[in-house]
């Protein structure tokens, strides 16, 4: 295991400890410790997973940069080409996670807390850590090498952790071009105007050029447009696969199946919503992603 993800992993579980005894020892309600100790769950599952997907992507990722366009000396600025593009990628896969309702399935693991601290961090679908690392791919085409996608890779999970938490406010210019806690709330929030914001990895200088920024101005409401409520991991993690499963077999024809797997997140259709339309297809009525 790289060097960096041994600390990387040693401080997030501390940081998750100290966190824990913390909301222990002030009595904080039972709603919230019974989050953290799911996130927690949740978040080992992914390890795990995330572990031995670490050794897949180096294989796949050296197969490809077999056939790369160029391969560059060490350098600074491939440094900086490697961090800008693969920050990139995380934000171009981010947006389609959020766009998208079979990529949602698996985001909306990581959104579904009432809570924001840093045991959310911990709340992220081991099932899209199977195939997110086919998005990164192409970078090898184009001379950034394998290693140094992981690199970064290990990085940004390690600070996508860390701003989960209500405890720094905002932090002036920094909060113009990193994505900071107080961005990443926005991001967690469900209020209208904060759907879909702040998609970025480390910069937040994607969202700015691209129209999903956000500044946090009204309190965040978190969660997501509607909430699950239950601390069960496999129900957090599986609830929309279970969601869409059931909507797959109403819907007539293999167009319209897959016109809705590749359709924005909509409203979730329980026993008291209208049934599926004469054409099969589900009304959107917007994003249900935060």
């Amino acid at each position: 295991m790289p060097e960096i993800e041994r600390i990387g992993i040693f401080l997030l579980l501390t940081i998750f400890a100290i966190e824990l005894v913390v909301a222990i020892t002030v009595q904080a309600s039972k709603r919230i410790i019974q989050d953290m100790l799911a996130n927690l769950a949740i978040g080992l599952s992914t390890l795990a997973t995330g572990l031995f997907m670490k050794g897949v992507s180096f294989v796949f990722f050296s197969w490809v940069y077999t056939y790369t366009f160029f391969a560059p000396e060490l350098s600074a600025g491939l440094w900086i080409a490697g961090f800008l593009s693969c920050d990139f990628v995380i934000y171009l896969y981010h947006l389609l996670g959020h766009k998208t309702r079979l990529f949602w399935a698996a985001h909306v693991t990581h959104h579904s807390s009432l809570e924001y601290n840093i045991s959310v961090g911990f709340r992220v679908s081991c099932i899209h850590v199977l195939y997110r690392f086919l998005f990164w791919s192409p970078l090898c085409l184009f001379g950034i090498p394998p290693w140094m996608i992981l690199f970064f890779d290990s990085l940004t999970t390690l600070h996508n952790v860390l701003i989960h938490t209500e405890r720094i406010r905002k932090l002036g210019a920094l909060d113009l071009i990193f994505n900071t806690p107080s961005n990443h709330r926005v991001h967690h929030a469900s209020n209208p105007q904060y759907l879909d914001k702040n998609m970025g990895g480390i910069l937040i200088i994607y969202d700015r050029l691209f129209g999903t920024y956000a500044p946090e101005r009204e309190k965040p409401v978190y969660g997501i447009t509607h909430n699950i409520y239950t601390h069960n991991p496999v129900t957090i993690l599986l609830h929309e696969y279970r969601y869409m499963f059931h909507q797959l077999l109403r819907i007539r024809g293999w167009k319209r199946k897959i016109r809705f797997l590749f359709s924005p997140p909509g409203d979730i259709i329980t026993h008291k919503n209208p049934s599926v339309p004469a054409d099969g297809i589900l009304p959107v009525t917007g994003s249900e992603a935060v």
